[in-house]
């Protein structure tokens, strides 16, 4: 069975299980939701909401019943109306009262999850909800209390669940709540946590139809946040092998097996498997030192030498301790607690002798391809822990910058996490770095470039299109006297284009290509240290372009190309596929594409992480699922061909015809009553905001892993619907997509999107898709179509 809002749906089954409900917006469980009810905060709720979708949510529980109001139902019908229009995940409308819950149902333009029925004392709650259960057809959250209260054996569980499902209710509708105590806490001497795990089973067993739920953060009552949150990954997991469809949890909470702390402890203590297992449970997560613990020896004989060493080998774990260790070395003295004003001289001599040293030998073995992209990462993550530290021991008269930087994505280009990592690499290597974003308009990089005076500007582009806005950039500053070295990188861009560009400006003030982030930091460096030898090494070193020749396109003769019988479309127009279970999609992932394009897993060392990494594959494809919201549209038109044109009824598009021979053009491949097809497919707008959040949050490496999965993913996607169109067509098609050289104008999207009308996919002003992990093409079905330049 499935569960919707009026922009998706989802099974409730899950593939890996489990159906995460977001808990947070429940008065019960939340005390900063009992806030906003009590406010009348709705703007509050509606940002917690978001809040949990973004940290990987597939539905919502909404629970406002509290004792400080009495207007529950129309809290609710607001609160649920405003969800169902902005927020894409379903909802689990979340109270007692059966007049809550109609006037909430009539507001939800899907179909959600009711919580909760049961069968306590004479059953009335049961059968107050029932009628509207079977009237709107929505799945149930069945909990395992009977006429004697909540069942606490696993077969006292089994035995209410039979109670319900013998009522009438169909199975598939069923979603059943074993119910947990907190852990420890076994008033008929029963092990609590032990017994749920085998009325799981029990459960699925003799339903298969049913579901299974558990708010699993009964189980963590009491504990604190660090603890709370390591035992109820840990007894999720094991629920999860149980037979567990669905758990209530905050998504944020949830840890990977692996990455559990005291897992072994805390098994003991879920299982009962020693007296004293909660005992030890407990110190564990109080800081005291247990004697099966071991601690990693850091090398080096200085506290400065072993902070260098956690900065290059990516050991984030106390580090903090490891800047206060290293202030206390030149200082002659233990530092910890120390007011800041008596540390500075100190501290700038860590930052000067052990964290720039780092990140320099980072940069260095990176540029010598003795490590990967990721790895830098990593240790820049340790770096910005570090420097946070620090600063905690600088006065502010002494807190210094190597200089000082404005960084922005050129207009029209939507994507930025080249830029992101330049900054990343400049801000821990002491530079002051604006960041003023994406499709940033020269005016816009003008005004920063006043605000903060800074040494030089650095613009990013990806795409060749959004390129061209560095020369128009180079010509502003040049009639406009700024006077700024600009610093220029990119996938789009190299080092001829930089050339063209200073040759054809004469622009006096340089303008440098950068081709990774480590050159941006060499640049950055002779320009604060030595910016007129940079400037004569420049021109030294310029190349005298080619000069360009302007061909006439329509006097290049037509290809040889001939049209042929076109296949006849299961049917034309438009047509858009929501329901995408993301497992169909990972075999069309490109896995040389994703290691060395888009996870950098370049040269020998690349070579050496090739099978560390397929683990992390299999890790990042549970993680991103949560994540995605997959949408394709597609559809077969009538089209005719006019020379360099296709026409698509009263829509036009041109492409470039090649000056080689062949002299082949695109619209070569089509005659004049032919049929073409069209794509767009995007992985949806949660994992770009997620990104950003992590970005923002210093959790630079899984947003650098996150950003190249997607972009693989919409790419498989886009591979998965080629082959739904090949197989409609029974022929093999292929698939241009725009921004490459046979039809690189993607401001020609704007011409598809009148045609195609993609739903929740949108494009900026020069033609980018967006969300960015998105791509458009067009699909050939002529036998002789290939790539070319």
């Amino acid at each position: 069975m499935k569960i919707s809002s009026a922009l998706t749906s989802t099974a409730i089954r899950q593939q890996p299980a489990p159906l995460i409900v977001g808990e947070r917006l429940n008065v019960i469980g939340s005390a900063k939701t009992r806030q906003l009810v009590r406010n009348n905060d709705y703007e509050g709720l509606m940002a917690l909401a978001n809040q949990q979708v973004n940290d990987g949510a597939h539905c919502l529980d909404v629970c406002l019943a509290t004792n400080e109001r009495d207007d529950e139902k129309e809290m609710m019908v607001k609160l649920v109306k405003m969800l169902s229009g902005t927020i894409s995940a379903p909802l689990v409308i979340d109270t007692t009262e059966p007049d809550v819950m109609e006037a909430a149902l009539r507001q939800v333009p899907g179909r959600p999850i009711m919580n909760s029925i049961h069968l306590e004392g004479d059953g009335s709650r049961y059968d107050s909800m029932a009628p509207i259960v079977k009237k709107y057809g929505c799945p149930v959250v069945a909990m395992c209390i009977g006429p004697d209260g909540q069942a606490r054996t696993a077969q006292g569980k089994l035995r209410v669940a039979t109670m319900i499902a013998e009522r009438g209710i169909p199975q598939e509708q069923l979603i059943f709540d074993p119910l947990i105590f907190p852990l420890g806490v076994d008033t008929e001497q029963v092990d609590g946590a032990v017994q749920t795990l085998k009325a799981i089973k029990l459960i699925k067993n003799k339903f298969p139809r049913a579901h299974t739920i558990l708010g699993i953060s009964n189980l963590t009552n009491g504990m604190k946040p660090a603890m709370g949150r390591a035992v109820k990954s840990c007894y999720l997991y094991h629920c999860i092998k149980a037979g567990l469809d669905c758990v209530i949890i905050n998504p944020r909470d949830i840890l990977p097996y692996d990455s559990i702390p005291h897992r072994d402890i805390i098994e003991n203590a879920i299982f009962n498997r020693t007296p004293d297992c909660i005992d030890i449970l407990v110190e564990a997560f109080t800081g005291e030192k247990l004697a099966s613990q071991t601690v990693k020896k850091i090398p080096g004989k200085t506290a400065s030498d072993r902070l260098y060493y956690r900065i290059v080998e990516r050991i984030p774990d106390k580090i903090e301790q490891g800047v206060i260790d290293a202030i206390s070395q030149y200082v002659g003295r233990d530092c910890k607690g120390m007011p800041r004003h008596q540390t500075h001289d100190a501290a700038i001599q860590v930052l000067n002798k052990s964290l720039l040293p780092a990140m320099k030998e980072v940069g260095d073995q990176f540029g010598a391809g003795q490590i990967v992209l990721p790895f830098v990462l990593r240790s820049a993550e340790c770096m910005k822990s570090a420097v946070a530290e620090l600063e905690l021991h600088l006065s502010s008269t002494d807190q210094t910058t190597k200089g000082v930087i404005v960084l922005g994505t050129v207009y029209g280009d939507v994507h930025d996490i080249g830029k992101n990592l330049v900054k990343t690499i400049l801000q821990n290597n002491g530079y002051t770095v604006h960041d003023i974003g994406k499709q940033v308009p020269i005016q816009k990089f003008v005004d920063a470039i006043e605000q903060y005076k800074p040494n030089a500007v650095g613009l990013s582009a990806l795409l060749v299109n959004t390129s061209k806005q560095m020369r128009l950039f180079v010509e502003y500053a040049k009639e406009n006297d700024l006077s700024i070295p600009i610093l220029c990188g990119g996938a789009a861009i190299n080092s001829g284009f930089i050339s063209r560009i200073i040759n054809d400006t004469s622009y006096s003030s340089g303008v440098f290509y950068c081709g990774t982030m480590f050159d941006g930091l060499k640049v950055m460096d002779r320009i604060v240290s030595d910016y007129d030898g940079l400037i004569k090494d420049l021109y030294a070193k310029l190349k005298v372009p080619v000069k360009k020749v302007t061909i006439d396109q329509d006097k290049i003769p037509r290809s040889s190309i001939k049209p042929v019988t076109p296949p006849s479309p299961p049917f034309y127009g438009a047509k858009t596929l929501q329901d995408i279970n993301a497992d169909d999609i990972w075999k069309y992932i490109d896995m040389t594409s994703l290691m060395k394009l888009s996870w950098g897993l370049r040269g020998r060392s690349g070579q050496k992480q090739i099978k560390k990494h397929g683990k992390i594959f299999d890790q990042w494809k549970q993680r991103i699922k949560p994540m995605l919201d997959p949408i394709i549209t597609y559809g077969y038109f009538r089209c005719s061909s006019h020379g360099r044109s296709l026409r698509v009824g009263d829509q036009t598009f041109e492409f470039p015809r090649t000056t080689k021979s062949s002299h082949l053009c695109l619209a070569d491949y089509f005659g004049d009553n032919d049929v073409v097809g069209f794509q767009v497919v995007t992985v949806g707008a949660r994992v770009g905001d997620i990104i950003a959040k992590w970005n923002q949050q210093g959790r630079i490496t899984d947003a650098y892993y996150l950003h190249g999965l997607a972009v693989e993913f919409a790419e498989a996607l886009a591979a998965y619907t080629n082959n739904i169109v090949n197989t409609e067509l029974g022929c093999k098609c292929l698939r241009y997509s725009w921004g490459y050289p046979s039809c690189p104008d993607v401001s020609q999207h704007h011409i598809l999107w009148k045609i195609l009308n993609p739903p929740h996919v949108t494009l900026s002003e020069a033609g980018q898709i967006l969300p960015e992990q998105s791509t458009a093409a067009m699909v050939v079905h002529h036998p002789d179509a290939r790539y070319f330049v």
